[in-house]
């Protein structure tokens, strides 16, 4: 039997129907949703505003949460095994939450995650997550915008 962190990830859209992403710090040319775990005592909803804040700078404010997936899971690879708190992790359970953000008022920040950010097209979003990720990120999009991407 697997062991999955349970994990949000936020799907932040703009007026223009733009995604955000952030470029990791540690790793040059990964592109990905803000994302983390689950605390203990913390709502996925909560979690997601949290990680966002972390993340990007951007408070709960600014934010609207529209809707949420189902939860859609991937293991990591056979060498790596995550480690936080209670013991070893097979994989990561994820929640994605469909976030729109205010016109103005906001601003991006970078952090110990994110070193650069853009807003891209949902396809593109797609395109350049891990092939790790992808699957997750396709069915996810799929619940959230009705849009299959293969």
């Amino acid at each position: 039997m697997y062991r999955f962190r349970q994990n949000v990830a936020a799907v932040i859209e703009n007026s223009e129907g733009l995604i955000l992403v952030g470029e990791r710090s540690d790793i040059a040319g990964a592109w990905q949703l803000p994302q983390g775990g689950i605390d203990d005592g913390e709502s996925p909803e909560e979690a997601v505003l949290r990680e966002v804040r972390e993340e990007t700078g951007i408070t709960g404010e600014f934010l609207k949460i529209v809707a949420r997936s189902s939860k859609v899971s991937y293991l990591f690879p056979r060498n790596v095994n995550w480690k936080s708190g209670k013991g070893k992790f097979d994989g990561q359970e994820q929640i994605y939450f469909h976030i729109k953000i205010a016109d103005s008022g906001w601003s991006l920040r970078r952090s110990s995650e994110f070193v650069n950010f853009e807003w891209v097209k949902k396809r593109r979003v797609i395109e350049r997550i891990h092939e790790l990720k992808r699957d997750c990120y396709i069915k996810a999009f799929y619940e959230l915008f009705g849009e299959k991407y293969e």
